[in-house]
């Protein structure tokens, strides 16, 4: 799907086209094969700078190719109904003419920007960029703030833990791992752009940068710590999960015990055969307290040995 925007300084709402024009945003999502051949007819570079568009898993990096720059960045994205955390790429080039944005779902920070709008121009394609990184920088910061406060969660009912709070915990380290391994090239890419190599950037643009950059180091150092925590919760949740199953055991040993005992004792005096006291009517009230006393023996001795 293909939205083209515009929007000058003295405009206060974005501006859909139906047509291109200098100046104008071009906004692609769930990208095909055949908006890269649009892409590449407009900007004139080759198809083979812009296949990995339509890469799930491509990492981020910068690239100029003659007078266009190429940012392949990720997302913390939204990617179901719980609302749990994830990387998407999203692609962004600028030209001398147009600011292009191309994904292959649904990015977050993109719809927030038409949605909302912006303060700025289409043709400011510098600050553009930098609003874009600064959404994304700050959907990572929340995004690692939620599972934070998960884990703190899971740490506080760590004596009723459940097989969903240990998917949970799985999940957690899944999208952590996912975070760092996206969040460690994005600050190269941010310091390269910081550098001022490929955009060009004002005093304040450079302040932004740099807080992000500080943000994301924040956000990786973030990420580890968690990481360390899921990996002592599992631990701890193993030595609770074996603490109980030695306890369940020792019950039923328990039981098995005190129950074989009588049952023993029954068997011998159920015989289809003469057996010493059958005349006697007192017989079955003595193995009833037999049993009864032999069990009470050994309970006395688990509890002596604190069995």
């Amino acid at each position: 799907m293909m939205e083209i925007y515009f929007k000058d300084i003295k405009s206060q709402t974005l501006q859909k086209l139906d047509q291109i024009k200098s100046g104008s945003w071009i906004n692609i999502e769930n990208a095909t094969v055949e908006d890269l051949n649009f892409v590449k007819e407009i900007t004139n570079l080759n198809y083979s700078d812009l296949e990995d568009v339509l890469d799930v898993h491509e990492l981020p990096r910068i690239e100029r190719k003659e007078d266009a720059v190429i940012l392949f960045v990720r997302d913390a994205q939204f990617v179901n109904k719980d609302k749990d955390i994830s990387t998407t790429p999203l692609t962004i080039i600028t030209t001398s003419k147009y600011i292009i944005t191309i994904s292959i779902s649904r990015i977050q920070t993109i719809r927030f920007l038409i949605n909302n709008g912006f303060d700025f121009s289409t043709t400011q394609r510098s600050k553009f960029l930098i609003n874009v990184l600064l959404n994304i920088s700050k959907n990572y910061t929340k995004g690692v703030k939620n599972i934070n406060n998960s884990i703190e969660y899971q740490k506080d009912k760590l004596e009723r833990i459940t097989n969903a709070d240990i998917l949970k915990l799985i999940e957690n380290e899944e999208i952590l791992s996912d975070y760092i391994a996206a969040l460690d090239p994005m600050k190269i890419v941010f310091e390269a752009i910081e550098k001022g190599k490929y955009i060009p950037l004002y005093s304040y643009d450079e302040d932004l940068i740099e807080d992000m950059i500080i943000s994301m180091r924040q956000s990786v150092g973030i990420c580890s710590t968690n990481l360390k925590s899921i990996k002592s919760l599992r631990e701890s949740y193993q030595i609770i999960f074996t603490n109980n199953l030695n306890r369940t055991i020792k019950l039923l040993t328990s039981v098995t015990v005190f129950l074989t005992i009588p049952t023993m004792i029954a068997s011998f005096f159920g015989m289809n055969v003469l057996i010493p006291f059958s005349d006697n009517n007192l017989t079955f009230v003595s193995v009833v307290l037999i049993s009864l006393l032999f069990s009470g023996a050994f309970f006395i001795f688990f509890i002596n040995k604190k069995y």
